[in-house]
């Protein structure tokens, strides 16, 4: 199956965009890119070193310069950070230039998930001194309207592994107008 517009996984931490998307690449026969580990190679640091340093609207401003830089992902599978979507022109860009698969999971999930992955410390820095379970659901309610706004696929990665996630969104791709 050739992909006719480019994949782009949205969502909220750990609900599996980098796994799924690795996956979902292989099935297509494409490419995978991540924006946050290339915004990583591009700056030779760690997102939480980019943020500590520079702070979070440099961040979002280098995120969106990723995305719009659209040839680089041009026809194939694309993990973006989950606060990708808190940027209008980043919203339009993602409908008019793409498939939106949006991948989401319950707080409780996400949050386990979150205390099981080792690399969450540098990868992904807190939002707020609120605890990781009240944070994780502040951003949920902010998040999810857009996510799902913009997600023509949708899927709950708390009751399917990345594999069928992977395929369930290689079966459905068909039915999205592209």
């Amino acid at each position: 199956m050739e992909i006719i517009k480019s994949i782009y996984l949205i969502g909220y931490r750990c609900t599996g965009k980098s796994t799924i998307g690795k996956l979902l690449s292989d099935l297509m026969g494409c490419l995978f890119f991540d924006t946050d580990r290339i915004i990583e190679e591009k700056f030779k640091m760690t997102i939480e070193e980019i943020i500590n340093q520079r702070g979070w609207e440099y961040f979002r401003q280098i995120e969106k310069e990723v995305l719009l830089d659209r040839d680089q992902f041009s026809k194939n599978v694309v993990a973006t950070g989950g606060g990708i979507v808190l940027d209008p022109e980043n919203r339009k860009f993602l409908q008019t230039h793409g498939i939106c698969a949006w991948l989401y999971a319950d707080c409780d999930t996400i949050v386990k998930r979150l205390l099981a992955d080792v690399k969450t410390r540098e990868s992904r820095p807190r939002f707020s001194k609120d605890s990781l379970s009240q944070e994780t659901q502040k951003m949920l309610d902010l998040r999810s309207p857009l996510y799902q706004e913009l997600g023509q696929i949708q899927i709950n990665t708390s009751c399917h592994l990345p594999e069928e996630a992977a395929l369930i969104i290689k079966r459905r791709i068909s039915h999205v107008r592209q």
